[in-house]
């Protein structure tokens, strides 16, 4: 059986930090990773705490040894093993609406659907929108959000966007904060439906209290809402072909090799570190990981004794009557996966599971 993408992609990892190359270098580990070429983002964007919060609640199970469902997302409560951050491709609108009935802007939101396989099942669609610091020290107006569904494509210079079916409205008191609406259904259409999806409809108007005493001017609110407003659609995709009935667990380490047997077949303790490979300018999460190596001599003697299979004792067995049977090798026997908080080409934040990572346990194969 050939070996499976994730394990190329580790030995690649291990090679390039033993000091080794190969001649296919980082181009094997963009594929695992599902990218076309290296991301070079000129900065990154906006990291929503929960998804922080995911990746340090994974690590720590994994330090202690506990069984990880990766097809469980257990902070948002829904299935899942992959994580997207898609960022807003839209652009504000200016229109004479925008000078009367204080309306403060109109933006068109999109959120590009495309890198959404067509084995990956929606289980979560989420938008996010922060409309600036949420804090008693930051006073602001209350407003009026108002999200529609785009009714016909833009095109630039001959048509406006215009709002179609309302999908909300909300009034949002001061401080504003960050507001949040559930798209699973409008986001399972534009993903089977592609041409659908031209993209939603925002509106915030600015509400005058004039019991509270406290004037604002309206061009200095809207100015400040355009410059502090981001939006961003969080999607949860689950590939049932990556997901195992089991779930796995991180082994213990097992204790160091003792110094009359470092020579036989045992792990290794080997830290990648992403910084040292130039990717810490896209990788947000983690700096590095415990990858560590297999390495070491499994003679016919111990075959039995170095957590080998009983093909490694056949195959020893037979090198002892035929010398051109190679001897058997030290390989992983157990790997356990992490969780990588990464963005892509197109500035999307991307959390996803990647199985057979680390090695934990070695033996002769």
């Amino acid at each position: 059986m050939p070996p499976s993408l994730s394990v190329l992609a580790l030995g690649f990892l291990l090679t390039l930090a033993l000091g080794q190359t190969f001649h296919f270098q980082e181009n094997l580990f963009l594929q695992f990773l599902v990218l076309d070429k290296m991301p070079s983002p000129e900065k990154f964007q906006p990291v929503p705490s929960i998804l922080k919060k995911i990746v340090q609640d994974r690590e720590a199970e994994a330090a202690a040894g506990v069984a990880q469902d990766l097809c469980y997302v257990k902070e948002l409560g829904v299935r899942g093993n992959m994580l997207r951050l898609l960022a807003d491709r839209g652009f504000f609108l200016y229109s004479k609406k925008l000078s009367q009935d204080n309306f403060c802007l109109q933006k068109l939101l999109y959120f590009n659907l495309s890198a959404i396989s067509r084995e990956e099942q929606l289980t979560m669609a989420r938008l996010g929108l922060d409309l600036g610091p949420n804090s008693y020290y930051n006073l602001g107006p209350d407003l009026e959000v108002s999200l529609s569904v785009a009714r016909e494509p833009h095109v630039s210079g001959r048509s406006f966007p215009k709002p179609g079916r309302r999908m909300a409205l909300q009034s949002v008191p001061r401080p504003q904060g960050a507001l949040h609406f559930n798209l699973l259904d409008m986001a399972q259409d534009w993903n089977n439906n592609p041409q659908k999806n031209l993209g939603l409809f925002l509106e915030i108007l600015v509400r005058e209290d004039r019991g509270s005493g406290v004037h604002f001017q309206l061009e200095d609110t809207c100015a400040r809402l355009r410059r502090s407003l981001h939006a961003s659609l969080l999607v949860v995709t689950l590939n049932p072909a990556q997901c195992h009935l089991s779930s796995r667990k991180r082994r213990a380490a097992s204790p160091a090799a003792s110094p009359a047997c470092r020579s036989l077949c045992h792990r290794h303790q080997l830290f990648i570190n992403f910084r040292d490979l130039g990717w810490h300018k896209w990788i947000i999460a983690p700096r590095g990981f415990m990858a560590n190596y297999c390495h070491g001599e499994c003679p016919f003697s111990l075959t039995t004794s170095l957590n080998s299979s009983s093909y490694a004792f056949m195959q020893a067995l037979m090198r002892a009557v035929d010398p051109q049977v190679p001897q058997a090798v030290c390989i992983p026997t157990k790997l356990s996966p992490i969780s990588m908080l990464y963005q892509d080409n197109n500035d999307n934040v991307i959390l996803r599971h990647y199985e057979d990572m680390v090695v934990d346990e070695c033996g002769c194969g």
